[in-house]
């Protein structure tokens, strides 16, 4: 028995070696000598086993470091080599303005939820300034050459301004009549707004009575799911869901101190709900009920508990 424990051991860390050397990310660059204010450029490529779903890093800021500057993004492009690995590649256009050695940090890359993760080795430059041939003589500078203005010229702008006017109107408008409470037909809605539970039940049957899944549009359904328990949760317990990732929304309901099993709940319909609509996966029609069923129950007992919080915390109050 003991000596099958640790066969399968052994295979399954073989399997996870053989994925592990499959994920490879690499850097390079043409030459690792640079000049002051030239750019150059740093060409990146991963190397993912077949089926893996890579989360590339986006490089959103403008620094690699305090030392490297982002000029510009090349397109992200993905392929496959011989062994049906998924190879993606993307060009850097970078740019330094200090001189003597400067760096390119270990950047990482990883599949879904980090299961796999690599980092690019570091790259050591050496910046020097661009040299000025002093035996050339100075030349008189050029008056700028005087060019009619044309009609292709300013129409540009004139559109842009068009396009911002009319952008201003259209944000005071919505904005206006998201705080006059209206209807879809623009009516005026007199009275309060229908509390986030009332809105969440609501929508959970008109859900289920669309029957999305069932005709096979299943991406909309959980999209439509995980709307719906955003935003009770940001109506009813004043977190802001909307705007978060799924990981900042469960730690923020954790706070809460609800009851595992129906926290536990919420976890699962949210985690099945990332999975169908960021990694593609196909869930089951048994799945897709007990998701539906999951955030019901979650809607219904966190009201429950936290109405019975509330009281708590109230009566706690009267007695101080």
């Amino acid at each position: 028995m003991k000596q099958g424990l640790m066969t399968i051991g052994l295979l399954l860390g073989l399997c996870f070696t053989a994925t592990a050397q499959n994920f490879d990310a690499t850097a390079k660059v043409q030459d690792e000598q640079v000049s002051v204010g030239k750019p150059f450029t740093l060409d990146l490529t991963l190397k993912a086993p077949y089926g893996s779903v890579v989360e590339w890093n986006p490089f959103i800021t403008d620094t690699l470091s305090a030392q490297i500057d982002i000029l510009k993004r090349g397109d992200v492009v993905r392929t496959a080599d011989a062994d049906s690995n998924i190879i993606v590649q993307q060009q850097l256009t970078l740019m330094t303005f200090d001189t003597g050695f400067v760096e390119i940090p270990s950047l990482q890359l990883s599949t879904f939820n980090s299961q796999l993760s690599t980092f690019t080795d570091p790259i050591q430059l050496y910046s020097t300034t661009i040299a000025v041939d002093t035996t050339q003589t100075f030349r008189p500078l050029m008056p700028p050459i005087e060019h009619p203005v044309t009609m292709k010229e300013v129409f540009p702008w004139i559109l842009g301004a068009l396009v911002l006017v009319l952008l201003g109107i259209a944000i005071w408008y919505l904005v206006k009549r998201r705080k006059r409470n209206v209807d879809k037909n623009g009516g005026v809605i007199n009275g309060p707004s229908i509390p986030p539970y009332d809105k969440a039940m609501s929508d959970l049957e008109q859900l289920r009575e669309q029957k999305l899944w069932q005709i096979g549009k299943l991406k909309e359904y959980y999209s439509s799911l995980s709307d719906i328990t955003r935003e009770y949760i940001e109506g009813q317990f004043e977190v802001n869901a909307v705007e978060m990732t799924t990981g900042e929304i469960l730690r923020e309901v954790e706070k809460l101190r609800f009851d595992k099993e129906i926290y536990d709940k919420l976890k699962a319909a949210m985690d099945l709900s990332d999975l169908v609509k960021f990694a593609k996966y196909s869930a089951s029609s048994l799945e897709n009920d007990h998701a539906m069923d999951d955030v019901e129950v979650f809607v219904k007992e966190s009201y429950l508990q936290y109405q019975a919080m509330k009281a708590k915390e109230e009566e706690g109050q009267q007695h101080d």
